[in-house]
């Protein structure tokens, strides 16, 4: 950032080429993008985005410029290839008491196509912790999977247990799938966070074998979070209160951040060697998920699972068929692609997916430290803050998937909360490689654009070298 000594505010016969020369050079590119440049171009220009766009309509004549998804994904700003981003559907979820569960953070909703995040309400400072929050769709690392299967493991917080099987530990009532720490934590994986749902089940839903079968040989964690989202949805459809139903179903569709696999993996370059592949096993998962969630009358599952549905409903009836627009929604190959575009998105690696969690946003200099913590955690009181951020868990021990999210220094009221989606230690490149190719976004953040200016420097100092020595040498 530029000293308050330094910042120009460019006039318009400054502006107006500037803005025509960046047009001209990244023609793709929409308007959000477009100011995200000017800015790493002239660091020192204070210009409103407002300005940006009315010089931009002036030297654009009739020309629209669209904040959608340009064509072009290659390349990052120190080359001359285009930086598009995809556009991920956002919206607020009201069903999120904020209040109660982080009373000094509220949402905001940005502009220019960033969609929502977090700030804070109040002064927070280093090591104070915001807020703690348990999954609302759990899913396991595959690398939990061997715990999960030796019974050592609680399938729905994953705490470690000192022997498999241990005394008071529970298992399915109707598999040998899943083992639990307590009567609580498999009353809430048969529901409240479909870790175990009783329709995924498979000593209840016989065809889930296969499902499961795949998802454990292909490592295939994004496709178990689909099938859990759609097995939640339709469990409180049919046999729970339809108010949660319509929860989750805003919340999937206009709440959390999305886009379609399709669009996002398009963007790669090696989309056209293993495209056709890609979209050949998504339609087979897709049909293995129909077949075990809403299979046909054709289907050889489909009368076990009508059976299982009368089972379960409160009046032992048979719950009313899907309407045509349910099955669009949920069952769909669009809708397929949808909910494994927002999975990717979304779901973090201690646990699942997260509502209030999926609403921070990407900084490669992070404010807020993600965390799961053991369950003897206790929170710093009022009175020990500033404190240091709490060490890094011992080995041989695990905390559970409940997050903590713990402020890394002072955060002023008005500030966004931001977290790393990446490995911040590496490079500049390599982060916004992993950015581009996960999220579908390329890094503006303030460590990227000092970063860039520090690599600029250094490759202006050695071409100027190289300059010398040759007029050294003629």
């Amino acid at each position: 950032m530029a000293n308050g000594s330094d910042i120009i505010f460019p006039a318009e016969d400054a502006l107006n080429p500037a803005v025509s020369d960046l047009k001209t050079a990244h023609p793709s590119l929409g308007i959000t993008k477009l100011f995200a440049q000017l800015k790493i171009d002239h660091p020192d220009w204070t210009v409103s985005e407002k300005r940006f766009r009315k010089a931009l309509q002036s030297v654009a004549g009739s020309t629209t410029v669209s904040n959608g998804t340009p064509a072009s994904s290659n390349g990052d700003a120190s080359s001359s290839t285009l930086e598009s981003v995809l556009i991920a559907d956002t919206g607020m979820d009201p069903s999120i008491d904020i209040a109660s569960i982080a009373p000094k953070v509220k949402v905001k909703m940005f502009s220019g196509g960033k969609g929502k995040g977090l700030v804070a309400k109040e002064r927070l400072q280093q090591g104070e912790v915001l807020w703690q929050e348990e999954p609302w769709i759990v899913t396991a690392d595959p690398e939990l999977y061997p715990f999960l299967a030796s019974k050592r493991m609680c399938s729905q917080c994953f705490t470690l247990f000192p022997q498999a099987d241990p005394p008071l530990s529970v298992s399915c009532s109707f598999c040998d799938t899943a083992h639990f720490c307590t009567r609580l934590c498999y009353s809430k994986a048969r529901s409240k966070t479909a870790a175990h749902h009783d329709l995924l089940c498979p000593g209840q839903n016989p065809d889930v074998v296969n499902l499961l079968t795949f998802i454990h040989q292909k490592r295939a964690r994004s496709i178990d979070a689909v099938a859990r989202i759609i097995a939640r949805w339709r469990g409180e459809r049919d046999w729970g209160d339809k108010t949660k139903a319509d929860e989750i179903e805003h919340r999937v569709w206009k709440g959390m951040a999305r886009v379609s696999q399709r669009k996002k993996e398009m963007e790669r370059k090696e989309w056209e060697f293993v495209g056709e592949m890609r979209i050949h096993e998504w339609k087979l998962v897709h049909i293995i998920i129909c077949n075990v969630l809403n299979p046909q009358p054709t289907d050889e599952n489909y009368k076990k699972f009508q059976r299982l549905l009368i089972a379960k409903h409160p009046r032992k009836m048979k719950p009313p068929p899907l309407t045509d627009a349910e099955v669009d929604r949920w069952f769909s190959f669009e809708s397929f692609l949808q909910l494994y575009g927002l999975v990717g998105l979304n779901q973090e690696d201690s646990g699942g997916l997260y509502a209030l969690h999926a609403h921070l946003n990407h900084s490669c200099e992070p404010n807020i430290q993600v965390r799961n913590m053991p369950k003897s955690f206790v929170p710093p009181a009022p009175s020990e803050l500033p404190c240091d951020l709490p060490p890094p868990i011992q080995a041989g021990n695990r905390g559970t998937n409940k997050l903590t999210m713990i402020a890394r220094r002072t955060i002023h009221p008005g500030d966004e909360l931001l977290i790393s989606y990446v490995n911040i230690a590496k490079s500049r490149e390599d982060r916004r490689n992993d950015l581009r190719e996960d999220y579908g976004f390329w890094c503006y953040c303030p460590r990227c654009v000092r970063e860039k200016k520090e690599e600029d420097k250094v490759a202006a100092a050695s071409s100027m070298s190289s300059i010398q020595k040759d007029e050294a040498n003629p």
